[in-house]
């Protein structure tokens, strides 16, 4: 790229605003903007001139009722492009200085490469997720060296924040019109037409680009049977690049070539159809979603491009162009965030781990009342287990381990026990409310009417008594079980199983004004949640890799057998959820007070289940006469404390992850609290006890 070429050009004051009166050209603004013009007409570098025009650009998107505008002006601009309202004024009445700047702006076009900036920008790398996302965040951390020569950075150096995309978004097409008018923007010569060779460079790269992607391996594999050699993805180019050569020409022929390239483009988005169905199937995989992704933004792009070098020269193009401009600039912005890379590729994975953990939901929630005894009794279960899961992470800490090594035994320890838990079909209230808030917010989707409402109403009620059945369960028979456990140990051993210290100290970790058992209880409430997160992915994992079919197919089934082998498939994609999300709970819970302690920071956990078994634990080795102590009522306080947190927590971070992943929106939400709030103070019991016989 060569430096600009014009011979610079000096604009006086007097020659920018002639046809101001006097006074008018006294206004500070209007003051600024000779000064603007004559910098960016004059310079003698390209890096003077995109300074100069950097600052002139900075100057027309500041919104401005006050500045006044060249006499003979039609009808006042609006404020936020009234300043640009007066630069056309100028430009239009004073032919020296529109010559100035048309010829400036030609040689900063000639001097930049605009393939960059039409066929990249907003446009993630074909590296994958991790890569790009690598990318956005050291462009957003490090700084970057300036490039001259690449159109795209200057553009985002002329509109770096929303307010300057929202100036170029909402400008009125008249306005943008006679800017394009005023920088001869429809003329057979136009400085623009260099413009106009890479959107024709760039239209190509794009349909190479995402022919590239919509052959590679892993979408072929989801796309319906076909050579390659017929897919949409491999006529896109070809067709492309028959467009191209006759666009120029308004004739019969242009509009064929057109229409098959538009029908290969409607084919593309039918086969990536199909390839979101397949997933939908048989599992989401980050790397497919996020090629899918990039083809789609390859295809807008191609056809945001297309539209601008078909249309006719005069207003139709001028609209398609603001049009285009519209979208660089926006997309200029978002190749910076990383909320929204995320949000557009992790999407249809959150959806698909959300209704797994729905499907898990469902199995917690009772309707009957024998269903409702039947979750009271597993629930039972579960706290005789977690009583032994207490005393051995007592046991544990007991030991005084480095910290590393008991995080990893207590970790094992929960583990262990959520595994046996799952096995045996037991529950723990608490791995409850990550579960069935899925479960709601696909009821509360699919809510339309006052009968679906009231159905809704009666599903909650399901879930809280549901809820309610298995929190009393654990709470109620992991204190009995403790304190027999402690029982046996004194018969056998002649001492409680926990010494007087430890008991003390583990009343002192569960007051809940003087310890940070709220803090610590949130946290808990987190982790549970995150290990329904994990369970969902791990079984989305599972089925995308194929591997119960995997396990049914494989070569031990020649001495096994092949109905063994079925019926290990069938308990591995039954189980693998569960044991998952079991695993990923249990570490999470053993590794986080180690990660506190080694870093320094508050981080701890306290799990209403085990807490209470620790408590019971702790009381047995004072006696009977500590249920009068003010410690322990301060511990049951404590209790009651993180019971709150964990299940409100839990629940409160899966119901709204599971409602913007299945895009619910806010009037419903509001429409159905309402709604429950009615039916509660109506029929409080539903909510509370078991249904009627």
């Amino acid at each position: 790229m060569s430096t600009p070429t014009q011979v610079p050009t000096s604009l006086s004051a007097d020659l920018v605003l002639r046809h101001y009166p006097e006074a008018a050209r006294k206004h500070r603004r209007l003051r600024d903007l000779p000064g603007l013009l004559d910098r960016f007409c004059a310079a003698e570098t390209l890096r003077g001139q995109l300074d100069a025009l950097e600052r002139l650009v900075r100057w027309l998107c500041v919104s401005d009722a006050s500045i006044p505008e060249a006499d003979g002006a039609v009808a006042p601009t609006p404020a936020p492009w009234r300043r640009l309202g007066v630069l056309l004024g100028i430009l239009e009445g004073g032919p020296e200085v529109r010559a100035a700047v048309v010829s400036a702006l030609a040689a900063v076009i000639q001097a930049t490469d605009a393939v960059p900036l039409l066929a990249q920008t907003g446009l993630a790398n074909d590296r994958g997720l991790i890569n790009e996302t690598m990318d956005r965040l050291f462009r957003r951390l490090l700084p970057a060296p300036r490039d001259e020569h690449d159109l795209a950075r200057l553009v985002l150096r002329l509109f770096p924040s929303d307010n300057e995309v929202a100036w170029v978004d909402g400008m009125p097409p008249d306005l943008f019109a006679r800017l394009g008018e005023a920088l001869d923007a429809g003329s057979a010569d136009s400085p623009w037409q260099p413009l106009a060779v890479a959107g024709g460079d760039s239209f190509c790269l794009l349909g190479a680009r995402a022919q590239a992607l919509g052959l590679s391996e892993d979408v072929r594999l989801r796309s319906r049977p076909q050579p390659p050699r017929a897919a949409p993805f491999f006529r896109l180019p070809r067709s492309g690049d028959a467009l191209l050569d006759v666009v120029p020409l308004s004739s019969v022929e242009r509009i064929g070539a057109e229409r098959t390239w538009r029908a290969d483009v409607t084919a593309c988005r039918e086969e990536m159809r199909g390839v979101y169905e397949h997933l939908e199937a048989t599992g989401v995989s980050i790397d497919v979603v996020y090629g899918l992704e990039v083809i789609e933004q390859c295809l807008a792009r191609m056809e945001a491009l297309m539209a601008c070098l078909a249309a006719t020269p005069g207003p139709e193009r001028l609209v398609a162009a603001h049009r285009l401009l519209v979208v660089l600039v926006r997309a200029r912005q978002a190749e910076q965030s990383l909320r929204l890379l995320m949000h557009a590729n992790l999407r249809l994975l959150a959806r698909k781990i959300i209704e797994r953990a729905g499907q898990t939901g469902e199995h917690y929630i009772t309707t009957t009342r024998r269903e409702y005894w039947l979750l009271l009794a597993s629930a039972a279960g579960g706290g005789v287990l977690t009583s032994g899961t207490a005393a051995l992470k007592l046991a544990i800490s007991a030991q005084h381990f480095p910290l590393f090594v008991e995080g990893f035994l207590s970790g094992c320890n929960y583990a262990l026990s959520f595994i046996i838990m799952q096995l045996c079909g037991f529950t723990l209230a608490t791995k409850q409310p990550s579960m069935t808030a899925a479960t709601l917010a696909g009821i509360i989707r699919d809510s339309s009417g006052p009968a679906a409402i009231d159905e809704l109403a009666t599903h909650v009620a399901r879930i809280c008594r549901s809820q309610l059945a298995a929190a009393i369960g654990n709470i109620s028979t992991v204190a009995v079980a403790a304190l027999g456990l402690d029982t046996l140990w004194r018969w056998r051993f002649g001492h409680s199983l926990v010494d007087v210290a430890k008991a003390q100290s583990v009343l002192a970790s569960l007051h809940p004004t003087k310890s940070l058992t709220f803090w610590y209880a949130m946290i808990t409430g987190g982790i549970l949640w995150l290990s329904s997160l994990a369970a969902g992915w791990i079984e989305n994992w599972a089925v995308y890799r194929r591997l119960p079919q995997a396990i049914a197919e494989h070569r031990v089934g020649r001495w096994l057998g092949e109905g063994t082998m079925r019926w290990l498939a069938d308990a591995f994609a039954r189980n693998i959820s569960g044991v998952g999300g079991s695993v990923a709970l249990g570490f999470m819970l053993g590794m986080a007070p180690v990660l506190g302690q080694f870093f320094g920071l508050p981080i701890d956990v306290r799990h209403v289940t085990l807490s209470t078994g620790t408590l019971v634990l702790a009381v047995a080795a004072h006696g009977p006469a500590m249920l009068k102590d003010a410690a322990f009522l301060w511990g049951l306080a404590g209790i009651g404390v993180i019971f709150v947190c964990n299940l409100g927590v839990s629940f409160t971070l899966a119901l709204t992850v599971a409602l913007r992943a299945r895009e619910v929106s806010g009037q419903a939400r509001l429409r159905v609290a309402g709604a429950l709030l009615r039916r509660f103070l109506r029929a409080p019991r539903e909510f509370l006890g078991p249904p009627p016989g």
